[in-house]
């Protein structure tokens, strides 16, 4: 069992030695199995190059970008206006019920939680 991520499935394919047709493996998308990952970009307080750094991120944000990501880094673009390249689409598996959990239970027991996986990892 590897823990993933549900586009890993497109990983295999886009980056396998010989041709693949369809994934090699699956993902476990059951109900509640799969916890949503949302990743951000910021500005930093304080910066001296707001101007660059804006300039950044708009780039970040929009379309060719975006349309690159999913073959690349294996993630959703956050542009709705970007197209997902086929092999993306055809192989990456999403979960009709996401598992949930509100930031402030994740904040109240984030600590105890990595205490817990590292004890377990460190076995």
């Amino acid at each position: 069992m590897v823990v993933s991520y549900g586009s890993s499935p497109a990983a295999e394919v886009i980056f396998a030695e010989t041709e693949l047709t369809q994934a090699p493996t699956g993902s476990i998308i059951g109900p509640d199995t799969c916890f949503r990952q949302i990743e951000f970009i910021g500005i930093l307080k304080g910066t001296k190059n707001r101007e660059l750094a804006e300039a950044f991120i708009d780039f970040i944000l929009g379309p060719t970008f975006q349309e690159d990501m999913p073959a690349q880094m294996f993630v959703f673009p956050v542009n709705q206006k970007a197209k997902l390249v086929q092999v993306f689409s055809d192989n990456v598996q999403i979960p009709a019920q996401p598992a949930y959990m509100n930031a402030e239970q994740i904040a109240q027991h984030r600590e105890e939680w990595i205490g817990a996986w590292t004890d377990t990892m460190l076995r």
